[in-house]
């Protein structure tokens, strides 16, 4: 791979894949700025809180991206701490979304015990990690599941690399909030590689040699830096040559990632006709019942008449199936 000339603008959310060494590897390089800074604004959760859903979402994409599927992928944290649940999606064609559920409370007496380090372990607490894809009601759903364990979100991931998928494969995050003065965008960063297990067929590449280019790969990534993952002025292509370069990096061609969710007003609606019509009711305020979307923060209001309305289409679509 030869340096890049005129590579796309370096903000632009994508996930890049790239493979290394003939193709002995493969790995994806993600950075997101404006689709996370969407989702996080619209939460306006504490620091502490964001930084933990910034850094699930990156793990979500960077996952998602070695996958080939048509549908969603979920990535899911559930703890015992104060934060108790982290999810983010991202569907096949590239539309991010996540939220988290914590205790206010419990969380401000954490927090004022000082900011912790290692903010995975000390929030999040024991749990696990949830892996999710579904392609649709039919096919087969595929889950992991895998133990809490580390100080961060991306060691628990290792150890879902280690004991599910069987590869060996290494991951970093990098994540940065917003600083004064510069940027008003949340920036953040994902690099992982993958080795291949085909060694003696089609990549036809010898397992001492493998083995040395392997480790060889782990050296070159864990050379880079936190500034350089979160360099927006510098090219996906660029920091890829300029780590891998001396083995030999190839780009394929990224997918962009952005900010979407998949609720409406009529998904709300035909939630609440699930419901009986007298409960639905009882939730009413000034007349009102809202429903808010968990991912984006979306309102949606319905009135008394419109409850009634809704139940009425419900019980007629049934009785036409009957």
């Amino acid at each position: 791979m030869t340096e890049p000339v005129g590579s796309q603008g370096a903000a632009v959310d994508i996930c890049q894949p790239f493979v290394l060494a003939n193709g002995a590897f493969r790995g994806r390089f993600v950075r997101l700025t404006q689709s996370v800074t969407t989702i996080l604004e619209r939460h306006a959760d504490p620091s502490a809180v964001s930084e933990l859903l910034c850094e699930a979402m990156t793990a979500a994409v960077a996952l998602a991206g070695g996958l080939k599927y048509d549908g969603v992928f979920t990535f899911q944290a559930q703890g015992k701490g104060s934060v108790h649940t982290l999810v983010a999606d991202v569907t096949s064609k590239g539309e991010l979304r996540a939220w988290a559920k914590f205790d206010s409370d419990k969380l401000a007496l954490e927090l004022a015990k000082g900011y912790p380090e290692h903010l995975a372990a000390h929030l999040l607490g024991e749990g696990h990690l949830a892996f999710t894809v579904d392609q649709g009601p039919d096919t087969e759903r595929f889950q992991g599941i895998v133990e809490l364990v580390g100080g961060s979100i991306s060691d628990s991931v290792h150890n879902y690399f280690r004991h599910s998928e069987q590869l060996a494969s290494v991951l970093l995050i990098a994540t940065a909030p917003p600083a004064t003065g510069e940027t008003s965008l949340w920036r953040a960063s994902a690099l992982v590689i993958q080795r291949m297990p085909d060694y003696g067929g089609a990549l036809a590449l010898p397992i001492d040699e493998a083995d040395e280019a392997w480790r060889t790969a782990v050296i070159l990534m864990g050379s880079a830096t936190k500034k350089e993952l979160l360099d927006i002025s510098l090219s996906t292509e660029t920091l890829l040559y300029r780590l891998f370069g001396t083995i030999g990096v190839r780009a394929l061609p990224p997918k962009q990632i952005s900010f979407g969710c998949r609720c409406s007003r009529a998904r709300s609606g035909r939630i609440l006709a699930s419901f009986p019509v007298e409960e639905v009711k009882s939730y009413a305020e000034d007349g009102v019942v809202r429903m808010t979307c968990e991912f984006c923060r979306t309102d949606y209001a319905f009135s008394e008449a419109d409850i009634g309305a809704l139940a009425s289409a419900a019980r007629e679509m049934s009785e036409e199936r009957n």
